[in-house]
């Protein structure tokens, strides 16, 4: 398990986020903006959404009418998630600095300025196995969650402890460790287990996904 502290470490590698990873997860994060079934004119929030690396997928899914908004208690994170918004032209973009625990309706819609809100689908990639109080993100989301709605996790997990996956606990300030699907596995229906193929995750990384029961 990293002993990092995750928004000061994110902070100081915003900067080199998108260096490093682009083009890595590209395969997994498609893959799970797929799983929530996106239509046209849907809500989606992207909880820790980092550097805003999902945006462009959930768009392509929800179209000029739908709307993604965008969490993460980085501020330096979503400052170059900021960057991206103007230069792609997404006007259905909104980022909210928050600690994901505390999300409800009620603080998105006030830190918004949204009348009125109603989350239809949730997505958190590389998120779970880094939030330190993970498993009340879990719970928080969820409830932010409409009946009905989708809710997808990106992640790794190793059962056991490799040299491989303690360089990416320490590089990731993570904890890979975690059985972070449970919590959705036992809450939702219709839910979904896939491993994703990349020879650079060495097996490790998962899309899951569910749906809330109406």
């Amino acid at each position: 398990m990293s002993t990092k502290n995750p928004v000061r470490w994110y902070n100081l590698v915003a900067p080199l986020y998108d260096f490093a990873v682009s083009g890595v997860y590209t395969g997994a994060r498609r893959e799970t903006a797929k799983q929530l079934h996106l239509k046209p004119g849907l809500t989606v929030l992207d909880v820790a959404c980092g550097t805003g690396e999902n945006f462009q997928y959930l768009i392509d899914g929800i179209g000029s009418r739908g709307m993604v908004i965008g969490t993460d208690f980085s501020k330096n994170m979503l400052a170059r998630a900021k960057q991206k918004i103007p230069s792609n032209q997404w006007g259905n973009v909104h980022l909210l600095q928050a600690d994901a625990q505390t999300l409800s309706i009620k603080n998105i819609k006030s830190g918004l300025s949204l009348p009125k809100l109603q989350v239809d689908r949730i997505l958190c990639t590389l998120g779970y196995s880094v939030m330190p109080k993970w498993e009340k993100v879990f719970e928080r989301t969820w409830d932010i969650l409409e009946p009905g709605g989708r809710y997808a996790i990106m992640d790794w997990h190793a059962s056991k402890p490799t040299f491989y996956t303690r360089i990416v606990d320490r590089v990731a300030a993570s904890d890979i460790g975690r059985r972070w699907w449970e919590a959705l596995e036992r809450s939702s229906v219709d839910y979904l287990k896939e491993t994703i193929v990349n020879p650079a995750f060495h097996g490790m990384v998962f899309v899951v996904s569910g749906t809330k029961p109406v």
